[in-house]
């Protein structure tokens, strides 16, 4: 059950970096007025609790019902709107925690102007408050916007004149159980304060798990999951084709993680849980392992591809990443070139010491290297050269409208231009239809992966023929 404290604690967990100044500013008063139909929300001094509320904290839930009682008697409607200040951080930071403390009463107030009836259950001085609303059915559909339009302007205090980024969340209240409905407040304006700083939405019961909730509920499945990591861990393979002849030169490998309760995962979803909780270099350990001992039983039928795996960065600045590749490589008893580590998330590398000197190690292996979705943020060929790769992927954004848009095909042959005079092989993603595929041959492009060549498949699904040169044909 939530407790009124939960909003402040809340509060305090999301701004846990901001600290008071040692000799905060004495507290100051507003330049607008409160509105003539309540008084001043007063803030507690900061030992004095996180939270202030009209009457006690416990008082909460029972304050809820009665709103929801009073609208289901006059036929009106009930609504719980949680605001939250988005620049708190830096208005603590620069002016002070007890003047963050003023803007919010201030926002509180100008809350209780609004032309409804409204219920302030709770003001936090770290920058939030939480309101019952009644009204009219029919203003319901503007009430967020309302909210917004009776908060802005600028607050002026004895130090300073702000101006809040006021973020509103909203979550209906009919027929709502309240504790419930107080939880799925909080997040939807912590959420939106997350996303868009200084916005308006409404409680989506689609969006209804707190993200930060699902990334630690999955960052423990995966812990618990690499474990036993093929219980629920696999990798899919997407070919690489020779445009020309059709055969397949390389595959890459995809990882799918199929969970027992929420079934697959977006590889997006795991890779994030995954960097952000250091979770990465065992996943990462265990992909490659995996793809490269696929890769050895190809190799051992004559069936010699070169086998693309995805590495981050966060793996990249491990000062032993390039010693397990030449680890993995040795146990499976395959050439560094039957490997190629695609580069994610290449911007974030450049001018990474560390990530630098882990990829000049790898080169020094022999590893190739290549730069995935090149095309999008990339700003300069500069770049691409400043980093010893041997392959760049362009991005499929890139192709996607390639068959019907003339700016998108001009766009396509210019940064095609560009890679010529890089020393790269290129390689186009997202190839969807024969129609790209046909003006792709007209541009003499001879490496392409998509749909349309082939989707993603276990390996036992993929055909890659036979035969003793770079690649067996397509069976």
């Amino acid at each position: 059950m939530p407790h009124v404290d939960a909003w402040g604690h809340q509060m305090e967990a999301n701004r846990a970096h901001r600290a008071a100044p040692a000799q905060p500013a004495p507290p100051s008063t507003a330049a607008v007025p409160a509105p003539a139909v309540a008084p001043v929300v007063p803030l507690p001094r900061p030992h004095d609790g996180a939270v202030t509320v009209p009457g006690h904290g416990r008082t909460l839930l029972r304050q809820v019902r009665r709103v929801q009682e009073e609208a289901v008697r006059h036929n009106r409607t009930s609504v719980l709107v949680a605001m939250s200040v988005g620049n708190a951080t830096e208005i603590a930071d620069v002016l002070g925690a007890e003047v963050l403390g003023t803007v919010t009463s201030v926002l509180a107030q100008r809350m209780l102007g609004l032309a409804h009836e409204v219920h302030l259950l709770a003001v936090s001085p770290l920058g939030g408050a939480l309101a019952a609303i009644v009204c009219d059915r029919a203003d319901r559909a503007t009430l967020g916007d309302a909210v917004q339009e009776v908060c802005a302007g600028f607050v002026t205090t004895t130090h300073a004149r702000v101006w809040p980024v006021v973020t509103v969340g909203l979550r209906g209240l009919d027929g709502q159980a309240p504790e419930r409905a107080l939880e799925e407040a909080r997040r939807t304006v912590f959420d939106t304060d997350r996303r868009s700083p200084g916005g308006v939405r409404w409680f989506d019961p689609e969006g209804a798990e707190h993200p930060a909730a699902r990334a630690l509920s999955l960052t423990g499945d995966l812990a618990e999951t690499l474990g036993r990591p093929d219980e629920q861990l696999s990798l899919a393979y997407q070919p690489v084709r020779d445009l020309r002849t059709g055969r397949i030169t390389a595959v890459e490998a995809l990882l799918r993680w199929r969970h027992p309760v929420h079934g697959p995962v977006a590889p997006t979803d795991a890779i994030a849980v995954a960097e952000a909780s250091g979770l990465i270099h065992p996943l990462g350990q265990w992909v490659l392992d995996r793809a490269l001992r696929q890769a050895s039983a190809w190799w051992r039928s004559h069936r010699y591809v070169t086998v693309h795996v995805n590495v981050s960065p966060v793996e990249l600045r491990s000062s032993a990443y390039a010693a397990a590749v030449a680890r993995a490589l040795s146990l499976h008893d395959l050439p560094p070139t039957a490997l190629l580590l695609e580069l994610t998330e290449t911007d974030l590398m450049i001018g990474d010491r560390e990530v630098r000197r882990t990829l000049e190690d790898l080169r020094a292996l022999g590893v190739r290297l290549g730069i995935d979705d090149f095309g999008a943020g990339w700003s300069s060929i500069g770049q691409l050269l400043d980093l010893p790769v041997d392959t760049v992927k362009v991005d499929r954004s890139l192709v996607a409208r390639i068959d019907h848009s003339p700016a998108d095909l001009d766009l396509l042959r210019a940064v095609l231009g560009l890679l010529e005079t890089a020393p790269v092989e290129v390689v186009v993603e997202g190839v969807e239809n024969e129609a790209q595929a046909a003006i792709l041959r007209t541009l003499s492009v001879r490496l392409v992966q998509g749909y349309h060549l082939g989707r993603p498949v276990p390996a036992h699904e993929l055909s890659l023929g036979g035969g003793s040169g770079a690649a067996g044909r397509v069976g």
